[in-house]
């Protein structure tokens, strides 16, 4: 190999990198954020229902609300933000003018601080949920789905769903990557 040709690899060679599992991480990224941001907005909703008896704050009776459970669903609306680089803090508008875009970047466009700082909100999203689950699981009534399966339940999945793709972004960072060869 004469020297251009392995200087033109070596400087092309992050582009055109393969690693398996990117694309099942970056469709998991995506579930994972709306499920992360459903759950904890109707966490909140569910401690706010308590104690909020009007809509003066001041009114509120914050002793006889479930406060673990308020502050569990801001933290995964907070880990939702951090899946997408806080882009939602902007208007929707300001971020197409700005051409942020709407969703995650994928895997290969992230550096690796990045993709370390996703693994970890997916395995804090993972805990925080697990406590949501527990807490709704407790409550005074229950809370059952359309097909009769009891709604904390379907977060415990969902928390084991979390630990398992942050698991798999943290196998991913750490896999080596290869460039594949085509014929020339």
């Amino acid at each position: 190999m004469d020297e251009i040709e392995e200087l033109s690899l070596e400087h092309s060679r992050a582009r055109f990198e393969v690693m398996e599992g990117e694309r099942s991480a970056d469709f998991g990224l995506l579930l994972a954020d709306a499920m992360i941001y459903a759950i904890g907005f109707i966490s909140v909703i569910i401690a706010l229902a308590d104690i909020a008896n009007s809509i003066n704050p001041t009114e509120w009776l914050w002793k006889d609300g479930d406060l673990v459970l308020l502050a569990c669903g801001a933290a995964l609306w907070f880990c939702s933000q951090s899946l997408n680089d806080f882009k939602r803090f902007l208007p929707l508008w300001l971020r197409m003018a700005l051409k942020l875009g709407i969703g995650p970047k994928a895997f290969a466009d992230q550096s690796e601080s990045a993709q370390r700082r996703r693994a970890s909100t997916l395995l804090l999203s993972s805990l925080l949920s697990a406590v949501i689950g527990w807490k709704i699981g407790n409550l005074d009534g229950s809370i059952v789905t359309r097909v009769g399966i009891d709604f904390h339940l379907v977060i415990y999945v969902v928390a084991v769903g979390l630990m398992l793709l942050g698991a798999h972004w943290f196998r991913l960072i750490r896999s080596e990557s290869s460039i594949q060869q085509f014929d020339r």
